[in-house]
């Protein structure tokens, strides 16, 4: 009798180590209250921390007008095209926050016992000057591929090609791809797929103009390089003889050539009748 007395009373071992579990769990945690309070205090006060000194750095440059300057160095517009709202200052002023943001995150998880987020953080902040250097690069890299589109636009504009535009954007692209590629590359991404597609992007491209203007666009680059030799010689007002009839030359395009006749007509003439044959004019005055 007093042996199954004793196995009734007796507490099953699962149930002593599901005890024994909780107790522990609920002792860790009363243990870890002083750290947690601690770790929450440290988030709360750096967090406003961060945004006094956030603040802090944007009115400064506000006030030594930072913008301006970067404005002035060619810099300005950059920030504006990528989307930036309120310019390098405010850009600033969160990267700044976001940096003292995670070494208070990091001094809060080393005082609650938390390794992995300190763990972390330890590598963000270590691959801090890689992204720095990488967005230098593409800040300089996305300035350096807007100069070169601009000039390559005004270039083929001034020469009258209405696709002016549409190969300065082309232009625009594979510079900024090559900056891309750098950049990633400091980060430490691969990128050898990334230049194998430019590489055949740029082959195929080549290739295709090398058989367009061999063949199906002989007739019009031959126009094409005639108006460039014809828009320096002969000027809009420039008064010359076509088929026995004075005209002025209104304006050379890509491929023709105006002329208005004295009696308020216009004929189109291919550009290379202006280089290739003999033409009797008088210059414009």
């Amino acid at each position: 009798m007093n042996y199954i007395a004793q196995a009734s009373t007796a507490t099953p071992p699962f149930l002593e180590q599901l005890s024994g579990t909780f107790k522990k769990m609920f002792s860790d945690i009363i243990s870890s209250l002083p750290n947690i309070c601690i770790g929450l205090a440290i988030l709360v006060i750096g967090y406003v921390i961060a945004i006094i000194i956030r603040k802090v750095v944007v009115k400064t440059l506000n006030g030594i007008k930072f913008n301006d300057l970067l404005d002035r160095a060619g810099f300005g517009a950059v920030f504006t095209k990528i989307g930036v709202k309120g310019g390098a200052n405010e850009l600033v002023g969160k990267l700044i926050f976001w940096i003292i943001m995670l070494f208070i995150i990091k001094n809060a998880a080393d005082k609650v016992g938390i390794e992995d987020i300190s763990q972390i953080i330890d590598k963000l902040i270590a691959f801090f000057p890689k992204v720095f250097i990488a967005t230098i690069i593409m800040l300089v890299g996305f300035m350096v591929a807007d100069l070169i589109r601009n000039a390559v636009f005004v270039a083929l504009d001034n020469l009258g090609l209405g696709y002016a535009k549409a190969l300065a954007g082309i232009i625009f692209g594979f510079v900024f791809v090559i900056v891309l590629t750098v950049a990633l590359s400091q980060l430490g991404i691969e990128t050898e797929l990334l230049k194998d597609s430019v590489k055949i992007i740029l082959l195929s491209l080549g290739l295709g103009l090398a058989i367009c203007l061999g063949l199906g666009l002989k007739g019009m680059a031959s126009q094409i390089v005639s108006g460039v030799y014809a828009r320096d010689i002969y000027k809009v007002g420039t008064t010359i003889e076509h088929e026995g009839e004075e005209a002025k030359v209104a304006g050379v395009g890509p491929v023709t050539t105006k002329l208005m006749r004295s009696d308020g007509g216009f004929i189109m003439i291919p550009n290379d009748q202006l280089i290739n044959k003999p033409v009797k004019g008088v210059s414009a005055e």
